[in-house]
C-alpha cells in the first residue's frame, strides 16, 4: 500500500517561515538607516528641517502603509494580526495622503507644526502597535523581543509628541532624536533577522 503525503510538516513550515522572514532583513536594515539620517537632520538643523521633515514625513506614511498592507498578505499570519496590518496600512496612507495636502496648501509655520505633530504622533502610534503586535504574536520568530521593546519605545514617542506642547524647533528636536532610536532599533533587529534563520 502506497504512503499518502502528509505535506510538510509543521517544523518544515516553521523552518521556511523564518527563512522568508530572513531573507527581508535588508527592508528592516534600510528603514533604519533612513530613520537615523532624517534623525540627525532633524537634530542638526531643526529649523530648516520641519519643512522638509513634513514631505519626509508623508514619504514615510506612505511607504510604510504600503509596506504594511503587503505584509498583511504573508503567509503565517494570524486573521487578527491580518487585520492589523490592513489597518495600520491603510490608515498610514491616509495619514500620508493627507499631510502632502496640508504641506502643500499651509502658509502658517506654526499651524502646520501643530498639524504635522499630530500626523507625526499618530503615525507613531500606528507603528509601534503594529511592530509591538507583531511581536507579542510572533513566538519563535527571530527577533521577537527586540520587536515588543521597540513597538513600546515607538508608542511612547507617539505619546510624548501627541501630549507635550513644543514649538517648531523642539518638534524637530524631538522627532529626530526618536527617528535616532528607531533607527537604532530596526538596524540591530536587522541583523537578529538576518542571523536567525541559516
Amino acid at each position: 500500500m502506497a504512503s499518502v503525503n502528509a505535506g510538510p510538516s509543521e517544523a518544515q513550515l516553521e523552518a521556511g517561515a523564518l527563512n522568508a522572514i530572513a531573507r527581508n532583513w535588508w527592508i528592516v536594515l534600510f528603514f533604519g538607516i533612513i530613520s537615523i539620517i532624517v534623525g540627525i537632520f532633524c537634530v542638526m538643523q531643526p529649523e530648516d528641517a520641519i519643512a522638509i521633515l513634513a514631505i519626509l514625513f508623508a514619504i514615510w506614511l506612505l511607504v510604510t502603509g504600503i509596506f504594511s498592507i503587503v505584509r498583511a498578505f504573508a503567509h503565517g499570519l494570524s486573521g487578527g494580526m491580518r487585520a492589523l496590518f490592513i489597518i495600520t496600512g491603510v490608515l498610514s496612507l491616509i495619514l500620508g495622503a493627507i499631510a502632502f495636502r496640508a504641506w502643500a496648501h499651509n502658509d502658517n509655520i506654526l499651524l502646520a507644526a501643530w498639524i504635522l505633530a499630530i500626523f507625526i504622533g499618530v503615525g507613531f502610534l500606528f507603528r509601534g502597535m503594529s511592530v509591538l503586535f507583531s511581536g507579542i504574536e510572533g513566538k519563535g520568530q527571530p527577533g521577537r523581543g527586540w520587536n515588543i521593546f521597540a513597538g513600546i519605545v515607538i508608542i511612547i514617542a507617539g505619546l510624548m509628541i501627541l501630549t507635550v506642547p513644543t514649538s517648531v524647533v523642539a518638534l524637530a528636536w524631538i522627532v529626530g532624536i526618536w527617528l535616532i532610536v528607531i533607527g537604532v532599533f530596526e538596524i540591530v533587529s536587522s541583523f537578529i533577522i538576518k542571523g536567525a534563520a541559516k
